[in-house]
């Protein structure tokens, strides 16, 4: 049996598309379990829906990546935020990554969105050097990064936090993953446009991982396999992992030639922001009718929405706002 017939999929996604999807997938000689990332909408409508300097689109789009291919670590049916705070000239970015509803990821996708806050001024005096070399400190500067997990209604909420004090997102998470007792991880992103200034969005990451042995170190051949994984994954060539016309079997041959790899059942993926008009609402009303009635310009009240953009404008009558008197 050949390479490519020794991986396998446990269930055939022959009615799931090739793109937007988190494949699981465990190297079977050993204890390395793994998720493949492969963006195309997923990633353009989060990046897209705003107008960011193609520096702070590429590091928000890393950090979507990351956000999907983390989630995996965690078995909860919440979300996972990644929120990085900081004095650079970006100051906050969020990725969420809400995971399916139900048992089935092809009826309801997990949900994407993030969100950047910059001074756009000085992210255009930085140097291409530095965005290109050492992005984190160039563009976020020094803080830190908050990952959360909120697995919903009866379960308990998690928060742990890292240093901003790796060259690149990646960097940071790996740092955030030595701290962990939890399980050893390693993580590769790549983020790009399928051609020139304006066309969309792409991104792709894998990340592996493996679990701790407890009362002993990992046997020799164990790390062996572990680093000839961690070398495979950074050697992958960027222009293949971006390359949206391949299935992730192929990516996953591609990444891993010569070992048997089982690919699980895919988790669709899509961006999706949670606002709505009847959550804009609900949210103008918990204001009082004076705090509301300050809020009005030229007789209504403007909210948008800082993740997908989405404007969403309220007459006063709307929002119950009594008229003024002259005496007001």
């Amino acid at each position: 049996m050949d390479d490519y017939n020794r991986m396998t999929y446990t269930s055939p996604p022959t009615d799931i598309s090739t793109d937007d999807l988190v494949l699981p997938f465990q190297i079977e000689s050993s204890d390395i379990h793994g998720r493949l990332v492969t963006l195309g909408h997923g990633v353009d409508g989060v990046l897209g829906s705003h107008d960011y300097p193609e520096p702070v689109a590429k590091l928000l789009g890393e950090l979507v990546v990351i956000s999907a291919a983390a989630a995996g670590a965690f078995k909860f049916r919440g979300m996972l935020s990644l929120h990085t705070s900081s004095d650079g000239p970006v100051p906050m970015m969020i990725a969420e990554y809400r995971a399916p509803g139900g048992d089935d990821p092809r009826v309801a996708p997990a949900a994407l969105r993030g969100y950047a806050r910059f001074d756009a001024e000085k992210v255009a005096a930085l140097a291409q050097s530095d965005l290109d070399q050492t992005p984190v400190a160039a563009l976020l500067g020094s803080g830190h990064l908050a990952i959360t997990i909120d697995p919903g209604a009866g379960g308990e909420r998690y928060q742990g936090v890292t240093a901003l004090e790796g060259s690149t997102l990646v960097e940071c998470m790996h740092g955030y993953f030595r701290q962990s007792e939890q399980f050893d991880a390693a993580l590769r992103v790549d983020v790009g446009r399928t051609g020139g200034d304006g066309t969309p969005w792409r991104a792709s990451g894998v990340m592996v991982q493996r679990l701790p042995k407890k009362g002993a170190p990992f046997l020799d051949r164990e790390n062996e396999d572990w680093f000839h994984a961690l070398a495979l994954i950074g050697s992958m060539d960027r222009a293949a992992l971006l390359d949206g016309s391949e299935p992730q079997k192929t990516v996953l041959k591609k990444i891993f030639p010569n070992e048997p790899v089982r690919a699980y059942r895919p988790v669709r993926v899509d961006s999706q922001c949670r606002c709505s008009r009847d959550k804009v609402d609900t949210m103008l009303h918990s204001f009082s009718a004076e705090d509301r009635a300050d809020m009005l310009e030229d007789g209504k009240v403007t909210v948008t929405c800082e993740f997908c953009a989405s404007t969403y404008v309220f007459e006063a009558d709307q929002l119950e706002i009594p008229p003024r008197t002259s005496a007001q």
